[in-house]
Order: structure tokens, then sequence, then C-alpha cells
């Protein structure tokens, strides 16, 4: 009799036992697979003029960040009933599908019909799908492609990963508005050692920060041929471009490091330093390649100075 009880005792305590740890892996499981909620979400659609991106709030279903990522997806796709807005991703456009990774990426693949919007549209749907997919907790970044080939800019330079903080909100005035100004940039003259001031209208996405669009027209090259020449390679990428405390911190590929013709280096240098100088929140800048300073420019010393405005160049 005792021995039946303590083999009775035995099997309660492993079932105990078997509970306990299933309760454990469930849990465990369960925490890797899940995210948290995302309070106060928002899905960002076009006015009906395509001239901005306007918020409108929504509540999401699922759980799992991968599910809302293809919740958003479907929702963008579909056409909200609020008549006041478009949704990016419009009825020609289809998503070939879309890949989550852990580094916090997605990977969307379009289809050909994402070519038929105008660069106002494309660059506002752009606005509208990375401002949504970014305020979900594990997503960092959108990269977009088109048949599986990497979407690219007017130089064929691949765009990148986008992320929300490359979409500026204009205090006072709708948000992501394509507006016009007028930039001041600084060629070579012929010589190749000094400078002139141009002044350059410029149309633009106000989702794009200014020090960017001043080092894209940069690159782009004067308007006008014969009496302004380029600084910089046309093949330059930016990879990335910030202001902080008066410092503008440009970060270029190394096709950088290649001269443009007879442009002497410390004109390649201050055409971008006064350039971007002109903005009034900058006032020094510090040029990268990849990323890092310590690297020799020509004849000068490694680029780990922020270098100030320099006008004695100027013609």
């Amino acid at each position: 009799m005792r021995k039946d009880k303590m083999t009775h005792i035995k099997r309660i305590s492993l079932n105990l036992l078997v509970c306990f740890l299933t309760m454990v892996l469930t849990s465990f499981l369960s925490g890797c697979a899940l995210s948290t909620p995302e309070s106060n979400f928002s899905l960002f659609y076009l006015n009906k003029d395509i001239t901005t991106v306007v918020e409108r709030p929504y509540m999401l279903t699922s759980v799992k960040d991968e599910d809302k990522v293809a919740e958003c997806l479907e929702a963008l796709s579909t056409n909200p009933s609020d008549v006041e807005v478009l949704n990016p991703i419009r009825d020609n456009v289809g998503v070939n599908g879309f890949m989550y990774s852990e580094e916090g990426i997605v990977n969307i693949d379009f289809d050909s019909g994402y070519f038929q919007a105008g660069t106002v549209e494309d660059i506002l749907r752009r606005a509208a799908v990375v401002r949504t997919l970014c305020q979900i907790g594990g997503v960092d970044g959108v990269r977009f492609s088109v048949d599986g080939a990497e979407i690219t800019d007017s130089k064929l330079n691949p765009i990148g990963i986008m992320t929300a903080d490359m979409f500026i909100n204009n205090e006072g005035k709708q948000i992501n508005t394509y507006e016009k100004t007028t930039i001041t940039l600084y060629f070579a003259d012929e010589s190749g050692t000094m400078l002139i001031r141009t002044a350059e209208n410029v149309a633009y996405s106000s989702n794009i920060a200014m020090e960017r669009i001043v080092m894209e027209q940069l690159i782009r090259g004067p308007l006008s041929q014969g009496k302004y020449y380029a600084t910089i390679p046309a093949n330059v990428s930016i990879l990335s471009i910030t202001t902080k405390d008066g410092t503008c911190y440009v970060s270029l590929s190394n096709a950088f490091l290649i001269k443009v013709g007879n442009v002497s280096d410390e004109a390649v240098l201050y055409s971008i330093v006064n350039s971007l100088t002109e903005l009034p929140n900058i006032n020094k800048v510090q040029i990268m390649i990849d990323g890092e300073t310590e690297i020799s420019f020509g004849d000068h010393s490694y680029l780990n100075t922020p270098l100030e405005r320099y006008l004695d160049i100027v013609k």
C-alpha cells in the first residue's frame, strides 16, 4: 500500500513538473514570436492634389511585427473611406512581396506599375510608406525595389534604406509639400583653383532636409555650362547627412576621392563647405568618406576636422 502511495506521489510530481516546463516554454516562445501592441498608430496617405502626406489614425490588429508590416501594406493598398485622401500604393501598383529582416529592415518589392507615377508622387508615396512602417517597434528602415531591382535616383544611384528621420515636419505648414526655393552653390571657375558663387532655383519635396538638397544639386553640377564647372564626380553617392549643433556631417561614397578635371583639392572641399554654410543652421562641415574621417584627401591631411566657411577662394 505504501509503495502504491509513493508511486502516486511521484506521478503527481512528474505531472506538475511537465506542466511547469510547458508553461515556461510556451511563455518563452510567445515572448520571442510576439511584439508589444503599437499605441497611437497612424497610416500616412496622399492628399487629393498629391502635394503632401497626411496622417490618419489607425488601429493595428496584428501582433507580430512581420504581420503588422503585411497589415499596413494591405491598408495602404486599399482605397480609404476618407474621400479627402489617396492610398499611396495605388490600384495600378502591385506589391510582389516583402521581406522583414532581423536587423529591422523591410524590403518591399513592387511590380513595374510603380514607375507610372511622376517624380513628386513617387517621393510622397515613399514618404507615406516609410513613415507608416517605421512606427512599428521592430522596423528601423525600408528599402524599395521593382521586380527585384533596387530603386535608383536620377543619377542611377540606389536610393538605399529610408528611415523616418529622413522626413521632416514643417512647423506651421502641411508636411511633405512640394515647394520651390533658391539655393546658393559654389562651383569651380575655368582654372579649377577658384570658386564662383551662383544662385539656382530648385523644386523640392519638403520631406527632404535642405542640406541634402544642396549636396544633391552640387553633385549634379551647374545648370549653365561654360562659366561654372562641377567640383564633385557625378557618381558620388550621399550615404548620410545630418546637422547637429551647427555642424553638418556629410558622408560620401569613396568615388568622391577621384578628382574632377583640373579642380584643386581646396576648391573641391570648399565648394561643399561654402555651399552648406549658406544654410542658416550650419556653421561648420565635417566631410566623411564611407563614414570615416581618417581619410587622406589629395595633398591635404586627414578629413578629421570640421571645416569653416572660407571666402578667400571665391572670385
